[in-house]
């Protein structure tokens, strides 16, 4: 890729997505929407770091700052590799398959990228659950003044999640090994399931405290 997504602007990036272009697709997207859930989890944290009122939730504060620093650019990242992964599938199914071997080369190749493609979305699911159980804390234990902050981080997370998601779903398509597609299934059931049950809880205390 020649675009480096975390180095445009937004206005860019916007128009890059409604073009004739292949990359960045929904993947991209999602991921960027993760950066900023990452980010307003963050912000929230530090709108509460250095408050007296606050001063029992200091510490926390201060690694949530940290980690959602962590969080939002490894989701830049992986808006990136969204789209190197899509090439990637993209180049296996263009292989020719006229011969046996050619088709035989041509299927190995399509395992492997769509194996890569479902391990970097599991990335993707599972960092939005680690957002998610940041904005929860920082609704619940931060500044009251920025738990509708929280809850964007939350449903941005979701919403990242959820299209990961997709992306695993369509990408294990390609996978025909059982065992991967099976640990692969089990790990995002297990990601969903989590990222349900924290949006619920985020928005549960939003709605107690407005």
């Amino acid at each position: 890729m020649d675009t480096i997504f975390a180095k445009q602007s937004i206005e860019s990036f916007i128009a890059d997505l409604n073009s004739t272009k292949p990359m960045p697709g929904g993947g991209s997207a999602a991921a960027i929407c993760g950066a900023m859930a990452a980010a307003l989890a963050g912000m929230s944290a530090h709108m509460t770091a250095g408050k007296k009122k606050y001063v029992a939730v200091e510490a926390k504060m201060q690694r949530i700052i940290a980690a959602t620093k962590v969080l939002q650019e490894e989701m830049l990242v992986m808006a990136q590799e969204d789209a190197d992964m899509y090439s990637l599938v993209l180049q296996a199914y263009k292989l020719p398959k006229d011969t046996e071997e050619e088709a035989a080369q041509r299927a190995k190749a399509i395992e492997e990228a769509s194996k890569t493609a479902v391990t970097a979305s599991l990335k993707v699911t599972g960092a939005c659950v680690r957002i998610m159980k940041l904005a929860y804390v920082t609704v619940t234990e931060g500044n009251q003044m920025m738990v509708t902050d929280g809850s964007a981080s939350a449903l941005l997370a979701r919403a990242c999640q959820q299209v990961a998601a997709y992306n695993v779903h369509i990408n294990l398509g390609g996978v025909k090994d059982a065992t991967v597609r099976a640990e692969a299934e089990e790990m995002l059931e297990r990601h969903l399931s989590e990222g349900k049950a924290l949006q619920e809880d985020v928005l549960k205390e939003v709605d107690e405290r407005l």
